[in-house]
């Protein structure tokens, strides 16, 4: 998770994909020495796709939610709560660090808000951030991020009183 500190600005907000039915937008990117973070909200409208994707973030077999992917510099796919990167003990990892989640009436809305928190810090170089949402009918939307920016925003991290190291 983040260290107790202020964040160094990255970038924000982006759209990453919109549709009639379906909105997934980066709200903001902050850097921290240790990683970095990734917050972003998505909301759908209408029915749930009935048909089957293709999904490149679905290795398993088994997702249909809203789900992420970083693709760093040198080819490493990260996928969020794949814990392969914390069960090898130094990463790279992509978990949920918060969320909130709202869905029902009459149109079949459904909202979501989530922190995303990547560790270690990227590679230089470009990065992408993918994401797919197979039962809102969404596969495969991209947002291009550049690591760079992060590891010279996680310079700029601050602590939060002035006296602390």
């Amino acid at each position: 998770m983040p260290p107790q500190m202020i964040g160094g600005f990255v970038t924000g907000p982006a759209l990453i994909t919109r549709s009639d039915r379906v909105v997934v937008a980066l709200r903001q990117v902050l850097a921290y020495p240790t990683g970095f973070e990734i917050e972003l909200e998505a909301h759908a409208r209408g029915s749930s796709a009935a048909e089957t994707h293709d999904d490149p973030l679905d290795f398993a077999g088994q997702h249909r939610q809203l789900r992420f992917r970083l693709r760093l510099a040198d080819g490493t796919d990260v996928i969020h709560d794949d814990e392969a990167g914390l069960r090898g003990g130094g990463g790279p990892a992509l978990m949920v660090s918060k969320s909130e989640r709202s869905s029902g009436g009459p149109e079949n809305k459904e909202h979501i808000r989530l922190v995303l928190w990547a560790s270690p810090l990227p590679p230089p170089g470009p990065l992408t951030l993918a994401c797919s949402w197979p039962n809102r009918g969404l596969v495969g939307a991209e947002l291009a991020l550049d690591a760079d920016a992060i590891l010279v925003a996680a310079h700029e991290a601050q602590p939060f009183w002035p006296d602390e190291p």
